[in-house]
């Protein structure tokens, strides 16, 4: 509540990815979406047979396969082992900071690819593709940003040292990544929650975008607001500079 949200704030890891995430995903997007300078791009970056493979699982509108609650637990349950398995490749090949910063460009790429692609007129599935990502969208893509924040922290705390021996520089920089990936894994839980409950079900997409509109104010309420709050003294944790 208190020292998690400032030091990720002032985490200067964290918004390096955030805007290299980001940028990237929506830079994707935009050449998958246009078809008249990069008509091929989607192709390349996501693959002709992947691509078929994702207008075949969106043809049927969302919804339209009932479920039992066993069948959506299951769901929840795969995706938190599939988005943690994302988060963890994020944050191990972060330690060897080049390997990490390929990563996370292939999958803001990617992710980006294919919403940019879903978004074309003329695609028949876009309604059904967004209806179904929308949910879990801010809590699964800002969980990316943050396990590869954390990584590039430990990456770059065995090459500037600052004066202290790599071990405990690693030690260091693995005591202040703490916050992040626990937020992290948090975050992709809760992604995976919406997921495999809301995502899939038959409600209302207005209920749907809700949920989103309100992850994301959730995420700039705790990363910025009460990490600013906590920065300026107003509200009290263990207080320690963060670099």
């Amino acid at each position: 509540t208190f020292d998690a949200p400032r030091q990720i704030l002032l985490d200067r890891y964290f918004w390096f990815m955030l805007i290299f995430f980001y940028g990237t995903f929506l830079l994707s997007a935009f050449l998958a979406f246009e078809s008249t300078y990069f008509p091929d791009y989607h192709t390349e970056i996501v693959g002709e047979e992947a691509l078929l493979s994702l207008e075949a699982m969106y043809t049927n509108p969302i919804g339209s396969t009932e479920s039992g609650i066993g069948m959506k637990s299951d769901m929840a349950g795969f995706y938190i082992n599939h988005n943690t398995g994302i988060g963890l490749v994020c944050f191990v090949t972060g330690i060897l900071i080049i390997p990490g910063i390929v990563t996370t460009l292939f999958n803001a790429a990617f992710l980006g690819a294919i919403f940019g692609y879903m978004a074309r007129p003329d695609v028949l599935m876009t309604d059904n593709f967004f209806e179904f990502v929308t949910a879990h969208g801010p809590f699964e893509l800002t969980a990316i940003v943050l396990a590869a924040a954390g990584g590039l922290r430990l990456g770059l705390s065995w090459v500037n040292t600052n004066g202290l021996t790599r071990k405990a520089s690693l030690q260091k920089a693995g005591h202040r990544c703490i916050p992040v990936i626990g937020l992290s894994i948090l975050f992709f839980f809760f992604a995976a929650i919406i997921e495999g409950f809301i995502s899939p079900s038959d409600l209302p997409y207005s209920f749907k975008a809700t949920v989103a509109i309100s992850s994301a104010v959730f995420i700039v309420f705790y990363i910025i607001v009460l990490g600013l709050l906590s920065a300026l003294g107003i509200v009290k944790g263990e207080q320690y500079a963060i670099r």
